[in-house]
């Protein structure tokens, strides 16, 4: 009776196990996405002003990124729009592609953050506070049948991520530009143009993405890039970029005293005539793809349960039934 037990409660324990396992998908990214509508005033101008088109450049280094992302809106409308936008501080947005994934962008910070309005620095009309927790928060102005040019620059942390899938884990780098937001705006966005160069002699061999086209590889000057068109008409898959591993003691705060530094190197690096450039396709691991051996031994353990029990009880009676049977013959 003991036995049974003892059989029932491994049973129940791997049951809990395998129901426990953490939700999948990439935590704790640095990331940065397309600016969003934000106040319910503002919803007159709601799919009136059209993204006609972005560059965004991101020069990934060892616990950090630097983006420069360039934004050239339309006011379709024949009235001047002043409206208020905004990059969000935290989400969770579901991946586009693979639905069993999450993506939790935390740009606590968005550090040293600024904008540029036809190449005029902007004030922040807010930053996160009590009442407005989540959002970096911009007023435009948007003339009639014009196109306004708005320019970012910020510093994200990407040194705290993990990976994560079932049982399995890896602390990484990882960064994550957000595409799918694009489509709040009045579609298409007609083109687009993505950047990534790799720093600090980050290899391409330990890089992992998810990416909604097609990537393209430059060895010698170690830049990956990717282009769309005519997208935004729906939520687009996302840029998601694993590499490296955690640094541990990380000290972020030393690297965003050096913004301007690195500002004036992503400016440097977006001025490049990238036609010039030698670009091969590439194709790189899935960046939800995780090492380890915890899903195989849970699964295992599973399995052992499952199937083990009824050869064990099937061993039992065959056991019962010889020495029943040698005491028959014996009488």
């Amino acid at each position: 009776m003991k036995n049974f037990y003892y059989l029932l409660f491994i049973f129940l324990g791997s049951l809990f196990l395998v129901s426990n396992s953490a939700q999948p998908g990439v935590w704790n990214a640095g990331g940065s996405g397309s600016f969003t509508l934000l106040y319910p005033e503002d919803t007159v101008a709601y799919k009136k002003i059209q993204m006609k088109s972005e560059d965004i450049f991101m020069q990934l280094y060892k616990g950090f990124a630097t983006v420069k992302g360039t934004y050239y809106f339309k006011n379709t409308a024949s009235d001047t729009l002043k409206i208020k936008v905004g990059y969000p501080v935290n989400n969770v947005f579901e991946n586009v592609q693979f639905h069993h994934e999450v993506n939790e962008v935390r740009v606590e910070g968005l550090y040293k953050i600024k904008g540029l309005i036809n190449g005029v620095e902007a004030p922040i009309y807010k930053k996160p506070n009590a009442e407005n927790d989540n959002w970096y928060v911009w007023e435009i102005t948007f003339p009639p049948n014009k196109i306004t040019e708005f320019t970012v620059y910020f510093l994200v942390n990407t040194n705290n991520a993990k990976i994560i899938k079932g049982y399995n884990s890896d602390k990484k780098n990882a960064f994550i530009y957000l595409i799918e937001t694009g489509s709040l705006w009045k579609s298409p966005i007609e083109k687009g143009d993505f950047y990534t160069q790799f720093k600090d002699d980050i290899s391409i061999d330990n890089v992992k993405t998810s990416s909604p086209t097609s990537l393209f590889f430059d060895e010698e000057n170690a830049i990956l890039k990717f282009s769309l068109s005519d997208y935004g008409k729906k939520p687009d898959p996302n840029f998601i970029i694993t590499y490296g591993k955690k640094i541990e003691n990380f000290n972020f705060k030393e690297i965003t005293s050096k913004s301007d530094l690195y500002f004036k190197s992503i400016d440097r690096f977006s001025k490049n005539n990238f036609n010039n450039y030698n670009f091969n396709l590439i194709e790189l691991e899935n960046a939800y793809k995780v090492g380890g051996i915890s899903n195989n031994a849970i699964g295992l353990i599973f399995y052992l349960v499952i199937y083990g029990i009824p050869i064990l009880l099937g061993v039992l009676a065959l056991f019962i039934f010889i020495i029943l049977y040698r005491k028959f013959i014996k009488k």
